[in-house]
């Protein structure tokens, strides 16, 4: 499970990134958790359970910020 659950952080991180530097044209660490606060209602991954993890990810996945990554969503 563990593994699991850092293949969602690692996504989302990842996705929230591209989706700052798109939108901003830059990124920080600060600006990546206030991001995924307004987005999940929590400011780390780490809080989330793995239905939140998913939400997430399906959110940045459908506008189109994880592209490159694709292949290694999990989907169940």
């Amino acid at each position: 499970m563990h593994s699991q659950r850092q293949t969602y952080y690692n996504l989302i991180h990842h996705g929230i990134q591209e989706l700052l530097m798109d939108r901003l044209g830059h990124y920080s660490e600060n600006e990546y958790h206030q991001y995924l606060d307004m987005l999940s209602g929590k400011s780390s991954c780490f809080a989330m359970n793995l239905e939140e993890l998913k939400t997430t990810l399906s959110m940045l996945e459908s506008e189109g910020y994880l592209e490159d990554v694709k292949s290694l969503i999990p989907h169940h």
